[in-house]
């Protein structure tokens, strides 16, 4: 027997069906009544308010450098010099209202692994895909819901980051318009980050589909992965010394973020913003796809 899961009208017409919105409820429902986002929102709030702390710092001694001789005061007057340029101050401002994303993202990766391994972890994804026999639709749905928790943590690490910016950079006595477009684009590209990452670790969660084992390799493959791209892209360089080899850092998903959200350039010879959007945007659509793919095949027993 066939199951129609949607409206022909209403996808003609290009509009969620009904059973679709039912779906991404249900799916929300399902993050909402465990005690995983409350203890991760948590951590969203604490990491956060850590990195604008660490990165303040940072940007202090940007501004005013502390004393030294010789070639390196010179070093530290240019740097300073510079940041104090409009466009060293956008930066500045967009690394402030952006912090938290390094360490916050992998709490998206971590709402999009358990979207999918928990079903397999409390051995429900068989009453779910009898329930709603079209799994495509379901993944989907996952997908929708992973990626509106994953924008959450966005909103509460910008909120904070809102409020606490404008006392940081009044104490730092610099003058600088957080609403510019430098900025802003900065901030919503943070939120492009978030979403993505979330549907990166649900084809993550999908392919392993051990909950700890999958958690454990998202981790590891953001946390570790950006160091060790660095350090191989680096001796690659050394060996083979052409500009395009360190560009080519930003294939690895992590450094990708960083160069999507950084003004300018992220590191030297780092590519522009957009080609870090454009990485990320490829591995959130192989990652989805291959998600539905194996859904769609495997037997779920």
């Amino acid at each position: 027997m066939t199951v129609q899961l949607e409206s022909p009208t209403l996808a003609r017409s290009g509009r969620p069906s009904p059973h679709s919105v039912r779906l991404i409820r249900a799916e929300i429902m399902k993050i909402r009544t465990t005690n995983t986002w409350w203890l991760f929102l948590i951590g969203m709030v604490a990491v956060t308010a850590l990195a604008f702390l660490f990165n303040g710092v940072g940007h202090h001694y940007e501004l005013y450098p502390p004393s030294a001789n010789g070639a390196r005061a010179a070093e530290l007057q240019a740097q300073a010099a510079q940041s104090g340029t409009p466009a060293g101050l956008a930066k500045i401002a967009a690394d402030m209202l952006t912090s938290g994303q390094f360490f916050g993202l992998l709490f998206a990766i971590m709402i999009g692994v358990l979207v999918v391994t928990n079903e397999f972890f409390h051995q429900t994804v068989t009453t779910t895909f009898m329930t709603n026999p079209h799994r495509t639709a379901v993944i989907m749905a996952k997908a929708v819901a992973a990626a509106m928790f994953g924008a959450l943590f966005w909103l509460v690490a910008t909120a904070l980051d809102y409020i606490a910016t404008p006392i940081y950079l009044h104490s730092q006595h610099v003058s600088v318009d957080i609403t510019q477009w430098t900025v802003t684009r900065s901030v919503l590209l943070n939120l492009l980050a978030f979403v993505l990452w979330a549907i990166f670790g649900l084809g993550l969660g999908t392919l392993i589909r051990s909950q700890i084992g999958a958690v454990v390799t998202g981790a590891l493959l953001y946390l570790l992965g950006s160091v060790v791209v660095e350090l191989v892209f680096n001796l690659i360089h050394t060996v083979y010394p052409h500009d395009w080899v360190l560009t080519a850092q930003v294939l690895a998903p992590a450094v990708a973020s960083i160069v999507m959200i950084t003004p300018g350039r992220a590191f030297e010879h780092a590519p522009a913003e957009w080609v870090g959007g454009a990485v990320l945007v490829a591995y959130a659509l192989v990652s989805g796809g291959i998600g539905v793919w194996l859904t769609r095949r495997r037997d779920v027993a």
